[in-house]
């Protein structure tokens, strides 16, 4: 089988600093160096050599520096992130 590279290149151009998969689902989640996390479906594609990436949704409104580190909980409910400035958010 062969396969390739995924590129996300939507985090304003800048750099994505940080990235972890959800435990149980296709759901992916970036942190950038735009202050920004994002979710994405990933899924294979029957069609392709690549997987399909699907933009989810966006949560900006909770760093105002870069984000060094995001990671889901083992069960994926929680998912945490953290920041310059040792800001440490927790969402559900």
């Amino acid at each position: 089988m062969k396969g390739g590279t995924v590129q996300i290149s939507w985090h304003e151009s800048k750099p994505i600093l940080s990235l972890d998969f959800h435990p149980s689902s296709s759901t992916l989640a970036t942190a950038g160096a735009d202050f920004d996390i994002k979710l994405w479906s990933i899924k294979p594609s029957e069609s392709q050599k690549l997987p399909t990436v699907t933009y989810l949704n966006s949560l900006s409104s909770y760093h105002s520096s870069s984000v060094n580190v995001i990671r889901f909980s083992s069960s994926g409910e929680l998912l945490a992130s953290g920041a310059d400035g040792t800001v440490t958010y927790s969402l559900d």
